[in-house]
Parts: C-alpha cells; structure tokens; sequence
C-alpha cells in the first residue's frame, strides 16, 4: 500500500512540474505582410523558455494543408530561445489569418499562436509596390501633392489612392485643409482590403500668393486623431500669373537657364554643398525675376539681382545644407517664376549623393 502511495505521489510531482514549464512567445500573432498569389510566405513565432525544466516542441498543428511548420526537435534548457517557423502556400487570393496550436513538454494543453498574411493578384504589381506610403494600416500611392501649373483663376484636381490593409473598416478623412482645397472620399468607407481614393480640388482663386505656396494636411486614422509627422501629406501648389498680355509687346524677354538639373555632387561628411546656375536673358525686353523659392528647406538660392536686361547674365548660387535635410518630404528642387511669356516657370531639380 505505501508503495503505492509513493509511485502516484511521484507520478502528480512530475505532471505538477510539466505544467509549471513555460514558453513565453515574442509575439502571438505575426504578420507574415504581403505577398503575390502562389509565392509563399513565412512567419517566424520566437520564443524563449521561462522555466528552469528542459522545453520542448512536441507537435505544431496548423489545422491547414496549406501551412507548413518547422522547428527543431532539440530540447531548450532555462532562457534559450527557439523558434517555430510557418511557411503558407498562398494559393488563395486576399487576407489570411488562422490560429495554429503548439503543443509542448509543458501541458497537454496546447499554446496557440496567429498567422496573418495578404496575397494579391500575381499579375498585378505587389500591394507595397502599389502603395508605398503607410500610415499605420492605411497605405497610400503618395504622401506628396503637387499641383504645378495652375493659372490664376483656374482649379486643378489630385488623387490619392488608399488601400485599406487594417482589419476594420476604414473612413478616410483629412485634417487641417486650407481654404483653397477640398476633399472626396470615394467610397466614403473603405472595407478590410479594399481600396479607395481621395480627390484633392484646388481653387486658385482662394490662393494669396503667386508661385510656390506649400502646407501640411493629415490623413486621419480614426476618429479624433491627433496631427503629426507619421499622417503628413505634403502639399505644393505653382500659381502662374497672367501673361498672355505680354502677346502684344514685341520686346518681350527670353529666359534662359545654364541647367534644370543641378548636380551638386557627394555630400559624405560635409555639411553643405554648393553649386551655381546661370541665368540670362536672351531677349529683347526687361527680364524680371518675380519669384524665386525652394520646394525643401534644406536648398537656398543667393543672387545679386532680380531683373535683367537683354543679353545679360547672372549667377544664381544654390546651397543645400545637410541640418535641414528631412524636414520636408519633397524633393530638393527650385522655382522661378518670370515674366517671360513664354517660360513664366521653370523648375531646376537639385540632387546630390549621400
């Protein structure tokens, strides 16, 4: 009889001490992301062994053919990590998600972890290609609006498309729109992977200023959304003056630039880079600079005069300074707006290595 006792004794010390064995997961659900129809994809479950008693994997049931796990058979002693890798076959189109249950040393009871993917058509560019630009799980083709040839008193429309990879429905809405633009949502909401689009007017009538006027909208995630640097759009607008006037006269300007594409070389250590573009004026008239801006923050230009008369020519110093880089998200670039009727704007791209 106290034999007896003594082997169940036993025999519950060790199912006790099995069950205190823990396996913590980095992570319970992994994104495995987007993919192309029939082009696997894998998820990785990491995991680490919490108890001081040997772990591990006896099985993992995925519950699909379509799922194949991977792990090592070798036992884990206390604070080693492992890892339980689950490769889908993608043969399905659109959103995937299942629950797979891990069964360990620990209790007969298994651990269950999730597995979430999208597959797009095959034929068609990725969903990330498509939409390179993310807030948070609403991607987007753009994150930067220009609008660069309108003329006073015209409107001019803009499309974002938006794609819908988060797992509710969505509702699209800007904030902090200027006067001079306004917004359509289509659809006005936006199901689990699907897309839309966002129909940007401009009304230049609204506009104050000639030349480059520049603002920030954001993209909302939800209802009561805060602003902020990670739902930034960026917005450029180019308002042309009315020169068709300037037909009548026979002495008119010619504006000309030495380049449009500025090559200021390798930035590496420096903290700035310097280069010059000439600009003459090949007419008979008066040519006048009206404007001259920069699309980013880290280009300024530095010229001796804004007017120049016919057959005269002028350096025009341009500098990028590297403290500034990033702050905006448009390119660096220059804008001139003249009052040659015939070249009213021109715009010189500045690019440099890194």
């Amino acid at each position: 009889m106290k034999k007896y006792v003594i082997i169940c004794a036993w025999g519950l010390a060790v199912s006790l001490n099995m069950q205190a064995q823990k396996i913590a997961f980095e992570r319970n659900t992994v994104n495995a992301g987007n993919t192309l129809w029939k082009k696997p994809v894998t998820a990785v479950f990491k995991f680490t062994n919490k108890d001081k008693n040997p772990l591990w994997i006896r099985d993992v049931d995925a519950g699909c053919g379509c799922l194949t796990p991977e792990w090592k058979r070798d036992a884990l002693m206390k604070g080693e990590e492992g890892e339980i890798r689950v490769t889908y076959d993608a043969q399905l189109l659109g959103h995937f998600d299942r629950y797979i249950n891990v069964y360990t040393n620990a209790s007969e009871k298994p651990v269950r972890v999730r597995m979430k993917a999208l597959v797009s058509n095959g034929e068609k560019k990725a969903i990330e290609e498509l939409y390179p630009y993310s807030v948070d799980d609403i991607l987007l083709t753009s994150n930067n609006v220009e609008f660069l040839d309108v003329n006073m008193g015209d409107s001019a429309k803009a499309e974002i498309d938006i794609y819908n990879n988060s797992d509710n429905v969505y509702t699209p809405q800007l904030m902090h729109l200027p006067a001079y633009l306004t917004a359509e949502y289509k659809p006005e909401m936006i199901a689990r992977g699907r897309r839309g689009k966002i129909e940007l007017t401009l009304h230049s009538k609204e506009l104050k200023d000639l030349g480059l006027n520049q603002t920030s909208i954001y993209l909302a995630r939800f209802s009561g959304d805060k602003v902020g640097p990670n739902n930034e759009i960026a917005v450029s607008a180019v308002l042309l003056p009315d020169l068709h006037f300037a037909e009548e006269f026979t002495r008119k300007p010619n504006f000309h630039l030495s380049t449009t594409d500025l090559q200021l070389g390798k930035m590496g250590s420096k903290t700035k880079l310097k280069g010059v573009v000439k600009i003459s004026n090949k007419g008979k008239g008066v040519l006048k600079l009206s404007k001259i801006q920069s699309f980013n923050q880290a280009v300024t230009v530095a010229l001796k005069k804004t007017e120049l008369q016919p057959g005269e020519e002028l350096a025009m110093n341009v500098t990028v300074d590297a403290r500034f880089l990033g702050l905006s998200k448009t390119q660096p670039r220059l804008l001139i707006i003249t009052n040659d009727p015939n070249h009213p704007k021109e715009v010189v791209n500045v690019s440099f290595e890194k």
